[in-house]
C-alpha cells in the first residue's frame, strides 16, 4: 500500500489492481462512488468534509469512482467527466475548504481515453496550515474510515502542528581496512553510521550511540581525537561510543554521522567476535532512531580470509 500512496502517476492497472485485492479503506485510503459527486450543496460539503479530514490528519488519498463492500474495495463506479471535471472538483475542494491545502493534487484516470468513463485520485497532503475548516463551518478529523468531527481541544492543539525534522538511522556497516596503519599482527576495521532526514525542516541537534554488547578486550576501539567521541565502558561487557552531532542535515539528506576504528589480533578472531553483538541509536529533539544487529556475517569472512585462526 505504502508503493500506491507513493506514486507519481496512476493508471487504471493501479485501481483494479486495488479491487482485485480488495484493499481495505484505512486512515490513509477512502473509497467513493460515482454518486458522491452532485453539484448540490450537500454533496459539495461531503467532498469537502472528506478532503478536509485527511489534511487535518496524516493525509492520504481518496479515489472517486470505486464501490466499496465491508470498507474494502469492490468495484468500479465510472464518474462521467464531461459533466464532473478535474477543474469542476479543483475548484470544489479550493472553494469549500477554508484554509485552502497547499500540494493536493488530482490524478484523473480516464478508461480507454473514455472521458465518459473518468475516475479521481486525489492526494491529499498532511498539511501543516491546519485546521482546515469545511463547508459547514466544522472541522473534521479522519478516524479509522471515516471522517469525523474534531473536539474542541484537537482543533485549539493542531494549531500548533509545526514542520518537524524527522531521522532516520540508514545502516551501519564494518569494512575492512587495508592500509599501513594496521597494527602488526592485528587486523583493522571501521565502523560507520549513516542517517538520513526524511523531515521536512533541517537538523543539526542530534547524538548518536554505539553499544558494542559482549564486548572483550581483544577489541581495540580508536579515533582521531579531534572527532571528540566519548568512550564509556558501562559494565564489564558493555561499551558505549557517542557522538554529537556537528553536521547540519538538509532534508532528504544522507550523512555519515559517526566513523571509527576497532582491530583484533589476527590469531583470535573467533574469541573476540564471539555473541558480539551491536546496537545503535540516534537520538534528536523529535524523538530515535534504533538497530541492532550481530556481527556473525564479519567473523565468517574473517574466518575465510585467516581459516587458521580461532
Amino acid at each position: 500500500m505504502s508503493d500506491f500512496q507513493n506514486k507519481t502517476e496512476y493508471y487504471l492497472e493501479d485501481i483494479i489492481s486495488l479491487i482485485d485485492n480488495e484493499v481495505e479503506e484505512s486512515i490513509h485510503l477512502d473509497f467513493k462512488e460515482a454518486g458522491s459527486f452532485d453539484k448540490s450543496d450537500g454533496k459539495k460539503k461531503e467532498i469537502s468534509k472528506d478532503v478536509s479530514a485527511f489534511a487535518n490528519s496524516d493525509g492520504g488519498i481518496i479515489i472517486y469512482g470505486v464501490k466499496e463492500e465491508n470498507h474494502k474495495a469492490s468495484g468500479l463506479s465510472y464518474i462521467d467527466g464531461n459533466i464532473y471535471t478535474k477543474e469542476w472538483l479543483e475548484q470544489t475542494i479550493n472553494s469549500s475548504v477554508q484554509k485552502r491545502i497547499a500540494d493536493l493534487k488530482i490524478y484523473p484516470i480516464r478508461s480507454e481515453g473514455n472521458i465518459n468513463q473518468s475516475i479521481y485520485v486525489v492526494k491529499i497532503p498532511k498539511s501543516y496550515d491546519v485546521p482546515h475548516m469545511c463547508r459547514d463551518k466544522r472541522f473534521y478529523k479522519r478516524f479509522n474510515f471515516e471522517s469525523v468531527m474534531m473536539e474542541e481541544y484537537e482543533v485549539r492543539e493542531s494549531y500548533g502542528r509545526k514542520l518537524k525534522s524527522k531521522l532516520l538511522l540508514k545502516e551501519w556497516s564494518i569494512g575492512r581496512q587495508n592500509d599501513r596503519s594496521n597494527p602488526i599482527g592485528r587486523i583493522k576495521h571501521i565502523f560507520q553510521v549513516d542517517i538520513f532526514n526524511e523531515g521536512d525542516v533541517i537538523e543539526s541537534d542530534f547524538k548518536v550511540n554505539v553499544y558494542f554488547i559482549n564486548y572483550n578486550n581483544l577489541i581495540n576501539i580508536t579515533w582521531d581525537q579531534y572527532q571528540g567521541y566519548e568512550f564509556t565502558r558501562l559494565n564489564n561487557n558493555r561499551m558505549k561510543i557517542s557522538s554529537n552531532g556537528k553536521t547540519t542535515i538538509y532534508p532528504n539528506e544522507q550523512i555519515n554521522a559517526m566513523r571509527f576504528n576497532f582491530d583484533i589480533p589476527d590469531d583470535k578472531i573467533a574469541s573476540a567476535l564471539k555473541d558480539l553483538k551491536i546496537e545503535v541509536i540516534l537520538l534528536y529533539q523529535n524523538g530515535e532512531s534504533k538497530m541492532e544487529g550481530d556481527v556473525k556475517q564479519l567473523e565468517y569472512k574473517l574466518l575465510l580470509e585467516y581459516p587458521n585462526q580461532r
